[in-house]
């Protein structure tokens, strides 16, 4: 049994254990792992913005896990040593499509950049 800190009520349920989620404005797609933004796409072309502001920051407040529909309406705010970022209000949060994992910034590999291979060592 778990109880929820939220409510106080106690729960059957597991842990919810996933750490990818998708905050919807009206144009662009945050897609944040825990308060990390690692991909940000436009809505409309689909396009992966591989030089957004927002990238790599980390949002001062997101809603618990379980707790999204309670996010609705509000605006992310993201902050760095240089910039911040304030969303649009968000639309929907929603699990990411398991095909948009290998497109986060975090997971590109090691050497790449935008798709042109390393310079070759000296």
């Amino acid at each position: 049994m778990l109880e929820d800190p939220f409510d106080g009520q106690v729960s059957d349920m597991p842990i919810n254990r996933r750490r990818h989620r998708m905050f919807v404005t009206k144009n662009t797609e945050y897609h944040l792992r825990l308060d990390e933004c690692v991909g940000v796409r436009d809505r409309e072309s689909g396009a992966w913005h591989r030089h957004h502001a927002a990238l790599r920051l980390r949002a001062i407040q997101v809603p618990p896990m379980g707790h999204d529909h309670s996010w609705v309406g509000r605006r992310l705010q993201f902050w760095g040593r240089d910039t911040d970022v304030v969303t649009s209000p968000v639309l929907e949060v929603a699990r990411p499509e398991v095909e948009c994992l290998p497109r986060y910034v975090s997971l590109e590999r090691s050497g790449l950049i935008d798709g042109l291979p390393a310079p070759a060592a000296a």
